[in-house]
């Protein structure tokens, strides 16, 4: 295994984030053409990714669903059109803003795993759009 993975490491570019969104949107769009989208989707999703163990990449479309809210927690409008997770404080009514809460329950819509090596994708989940009620998922803009 450790010839294999030096041979590929000296002789191989490895595929770069950039690529690998590429290809993750490429066959997203390919299953999921744009006038396909349900109303909801634009505003109500995002889109990361990052390297598992294994080296590959895993991008993937996520949503948040209203539920996943907490006693003091609001999702506030901001002046630019997103939305920011928001605590406030029950006794004095004071505001913080959480800057990454991924403890949250993701709804992940569609997921794909590029090979760093090959490019190659694998599509592992792929949810069906109409069995998702938008009304509620959290909007991250409008």
């Amino acid at each position: 295994m450790a010839i294999n993975q030096i041979f590929r490491s000296q002789n191989m570019a490895e595929v770069s984030f950039d690529q690998a969104l590429e290809k993750f949107m490429d066959v997203f769009l390919e299953l999921h053409p744009k006038n396909s989208w349900p109303a909801w989707f634009k505003s109500c999703t995002t889109y990361g990714g990052e390297k598992d163990s294994n080296g590959n990449w895993i991008f993937a479309f996520t949503a948040m669903s209203k539920e996943a809210l907490e006693e003091g927690e609001i999702w506030e409008e901001q002046a630019n059109g997103n939305f920011a997770l928001t605590k406030v404080d029950p006794a004095t009514g004071e505001k913080r803003y959480v800057i990454s809460n991924t403890s949250k329950e993701l709804i992940k819509l569609f997921e794909a795993i590029i090979d760093s090596v090959s490019s190659e994708v694998l599509v592992t989940v792929d949810r069906d759009f109409n069995e998702v009620d938008g009304q509620e998922l959290l909007p991250y803009r409008k």
